[in-house]
């Protein structure tokens, strides 16, 4: 995966559609006559900053959807090794260890560019769609051996771990960071001592 944050230059961003407001404190001495129309500029600049900020943040949610539907694509060829009495991989699928590895990688490249909250606004759009398609293409899969649902399980869990990492302030009832479909999809297969 290849984000090229000199593209999406958020911070900079950021950092214009903050100093609209400042910009606006400075124009107290400029005279009435003037005022309404610089004033009607800032304002739309700061729109359009917002704006901006606002596509960047979809483009990043798209590229992450796109990429899970990537990996999504591989899932049911690595199904089909799991229900082999040969499989005996105690390790995590390659399916859910990359999308992890890539989600992490995400992660931290934008939490050292954006802001907080901006991080948590596109990682909680994340955490649905994770959980929505996931639950959906692991509810379709065939197991019919005992270590093709202990594969299941592993990878559910190294996902669900991943995703309650992610930071959102989406807190379910219960306290788990980022609940959702999945959850209810392990405790659905393996019962509610799984979670």
């Amino acid at each position: 995966m290849d984000v090229d944050l000199a593209e999406l230059d958020v911070v900079n961003l950021g950092a214009m559609a903050g100093m609209a407001g400042s910009m606006r404190i400075l124009f107290l001495k400029v005279p009435e006559s003037r005022k309404t129309l610089l004033l009607s500029e800032i304002d739309r600049v700061a729109q359009d900053f917002k704006v901006h900020r606002d596509e960047i943040h979809t483009k990043l949610i798209q590229i992450m959807r796109e990429r899970l539907l990537v990996h999504l694509r591989g899932l049911p060829q690595i199904v089909e090794s799991w229900n082999r009495p040969e499989d005996a991989d105690p390790l995590p699928s390659q399916f859910a260890r990359s999308l992890t590895k890539e989600v992490g990688f995400l992660q931290r490249v934008l939490s050292r560019t954006l802001h907080e909250v901006d991080v948590q606004a596109i990682f909680r759009q994340v955490v649905v769609i994770f959980h929505s398609q996931i639950s959906e293409a692991f509810s379709r899969i065939e197991i019919s051996t005992p270590q093709a649902k202990d594969r299941l399980y592993r990878d559910v869990k190294l996902i669900l771990g991943c995703i309650r990492s992610l930071p959102s302030d989406n807190l379910s009832k219960s306290g788990t960071p980022n609940w959702g479909q999945l959850d209810e999809f392990l405790v659905q297969r393996f019962g509610p001592e799984a979670s």
